[in-house]
């Protein structure tokens, strides 16, 4: 008989007793060409599973045994890279597994947290709509995010994910900059490319080592014996959902039907507020946690096409609830993504129109993003919602305490996500994370460097591993310190490991968001390195850096340094270039006054006679960029000591 799996849940790790094959061998595959590929399942102890791949240059068979732990494993011979698919059929004592449509190409592993997770459709503007480019040669295979905390969990195969087509359904789910970069890729060298997807939004670059790792580096003790006992998870869950239910139960308890008044129309006590709006800057909502309402009127002109409107909100923290005209508008439970509600028929109404927004404010720190749009987007106009608004308290409860957030923790994506790729081979690893170990930046060089060194070992070849360093971003919650330009920093020190490259992106961010749009430039980088790195492209320059600084003495109370490059004809410096370099003396930070760019590089000018130690470029979380290449590409933030 034959069996074409496709539940996407069903389990087949070493433990299965059944006929499988490992979960990336499936319809719509890409695996990697020109190279051998390794590839198992599982079957009863002693049988033989044939493999008969069928395609335009002809067929192939190949046979394995299964052994005493009811695994077997084959060796796939290199295959060219090209567009004519190829049709698999794993027969075992009667049974048949067939997968079609499956190409020889480029395979990644994209990896790292929510910038890399982040879905296209995560990316629309829509202030400024467009379809998404759809190409039949793309795939993504994305693997369910799963947390573990076994000591020795480990498991052979994913235990989900399916390969999906990136075509008009398919694209808006797959990772932008993965997308992004595998469109480029396909267009210069017309190669299927597929893309292995273990991306986990808020995993720290430790949540993917194992626990003997973790506990050899002895900064995790503590949390290790705590996270391995048995329930962990379970009664972690229990205890937070126990926490949560008491809590809004308290919420309700105290609003005591306010919040059903103001929904049904009553006018309560409210107080006047302008939107954006920050808790912290009302003395009233300083350091908040409850339920508040707020609430804006506003007109619609007659005749104005109201089909299709939405309602854009920027970003709310916490939790929001939406009504207009007393119509359910949609909801969003955490902070991040974008409020943007397409409103059912009827709902938006010429004349007077009342918005109401509960917004449930959890950790101390609510708040309408400041610098995005607040608005009524309707087919022939845009009604602003910025402004006057009101706002009425309906219940105030102490700081809630946050539920675990288990991904983010040490060892979590180990078991299911990080070591089944150990069996997959592929091109480059494509890596964008970082942010959330803005922590500890001090680490992040060594732990990164640990975490490629133990990847590259089980792997078994030195898998090249292209970085993303982290965009420009003013962290709401940095407190006051530069962590995301020291994290920038040690993702440049990171350089120093053979055959890696970095995408640098630190001018495609958004001051305001952690996840901005602008993804096609990122996977657009990703590819460039891919071709020099991967590749080998001499047509594509390699990024200049900084190579050092030489103090050149002081003229007129004016000290000078002369910043160099590893090639200065190709550096840029952008007007007003001085306000992106300062330097340190004596602890403290002084801004240049000037920046010359000559055939040296870069002269800067301090006001002070103080000799300076170090210089720093772009040393801010949200900087302003001064420094380009001769192809308008940014050059990398650095400190360097003068020498």
């Amino acid at each position: 008989m034959c069996i074409n799996r496709k539940n996407p849940t069903e389990k087949s790790d070493k433990m299965s007793t059944g006929f499988s094959v490992m979960r990336i061998i499936g319809s719509h595959a890409v695996l990697q060409s020109c190279c051998e590929n390794k590839i198992f399942g599982h079957a009863p102890a002693g049988a033989e599973v044939i493999l008969e791949i069928t395609g335009n240059s002809g067929n192939t068979r190949i046979s394995a045994i299964t052994d005493v732990h009811e695994r077997w494993e084959m060796i796939l011979p290199p295959f060219a890279a090209s567009c004519d698919s190829y049709s698999f059929a794993f027969c075992c004592g009667g049974k048949t597994l067939s997968f079609d449509d499956i190409f020889f190409g480029e395979l990644f592993h994209i990896s790292g947290q929510s910038n890399m997770e982040l879905p296209m459709c995560r990316t629309y503007d829509p202030f400024k709509p467009e379809k998404f480019p759809v190409c039949g040669y793309i795939r993504a295979f994305r693997v369910p995010v799963k947390n573990c905390f076994g000591k020795d969990e480990e498991y052979d195969d994913f235990l989900g994910g399916e390969w999906c087509i990136a075509d008009e359904k398919n694209v808006p789910e797959m990772s932008a900059a993965g997308f992004w970069c595998a469109l480029t890729l396909f267009e210069k060298y017309g190669v299927p490319v597929g893309l292995l997807d273990t991306s986990a939004g808020g995993a720290p670059v430790e949540a993917r080592m194992p626990y003997k790792m973790l506990k050899e580096l002895g900064w995790y003790d503590d949390f290790l014996a705590q996270c391995t006992q048995e329930g962990y998870i379970e009664n972690t869950e229990k205890a937070d959902a126990a926490r949560n239910a008491q809590r809004y139960a308290e919420i309700d308890r105290i609003d005591g039907g306010l919040s059903d008044k103001i929904l049904g129309g009553e006018d309560i006590n409210f107080v006047k507020c302008t939107i954006p709006f920050d808790f912290k800057d009302d003395p009233e909502l300083r350091g908040f946690c409850g339920r508040v309402w707020f609430r804006k009127t506003f007109d619609i002109p007659a005749g104005a096409d109201l089909s299709g409107a939405t309602l854009i909100l920027g970003t709310i923290t916490d939790a929001d609830t939406t009504y207009l005209n007393g119509v359910y508008a949609g909801e969003t439970t955490y902070m991040y993504p974008p409020r943007i509600y397409t409103l059912p028929d009827g709902a938006a109404k010429h004349g007077r129109n009342t918005l109401l927004v509960r917004l449930d404010a959890r950790y101390a720190c609510a708040s309408f993003t400041k610098g995005k749009r607040y608005c009524l987007k309707l087919k022939d106009r845009i009604i602003d919602l910025g402004g006057e608004w009101e706002y009425a308290i309906t219940a105030r409860v102490e700081n809630m305490k946050r539920e675990t957030f288990f991904q983010g923790l040490p060892l979590s994506m180990y078991a299911a996500l990080t070591a089944p790729a150990f069996k997959v081979r592929c091109r480059a690893m494509l890596w964008y994370q970082g942010e959330s170990n803005c922590n500890h930046t001090d680490r992040y060089e060594f732990l990164f460097g640990e975490f490629v060194k133990m990847y590259r070992e089980r792997c078994g070849y030195d898998i090249p591993v292209i970085t993303t360093q982290l965009c420009n971003f003013d962290d709401p919650f940095a407190g006051g310190s530069d962590s995301w330009a020291e994290l920038r920093f040690a993702q440049l020190q990171c350089l120093s490991i053979p055959a890696t490259d970095m995408a640098v992106t630190v001018d495609v961010g958004e001051s305001n968001d952690l996840h901005p749009l602008n993804k096609r430039d990122v996977g657009k980088r990703l590819a460039r390195c891919v071709m020099r790195t991967v590749y080998g492209d001499k047509s594509v320059k390699p990024d200049v850096f900084c190579s050092g600084a030489k103090y050149l003495g002081c003229d007129s109370g004016t000290g000078r340094v002369l910043v160099t490059f590893d090639d200065n004809s190709r550096v840029r410096l952008s007007e007003n270039g001085a306000e992106g370099f300062e330097a340190i003396a004596a602890g403290a930070r002084i801004p240049a006054s000037s920046a010359e760019l000559c055939s040296d590089g870069i002269v800067l000018g301090f006001p002070t006679d103080i000799i300076p130690e170090k210089i720093r470029c772009e040393w801010h979380n949200d900087p302003k960029v001064v420094l380009w290449d001769s192809d308008g590409l940014p050059l990398s933030p650095f400190e360097t000591e003068i020498g």
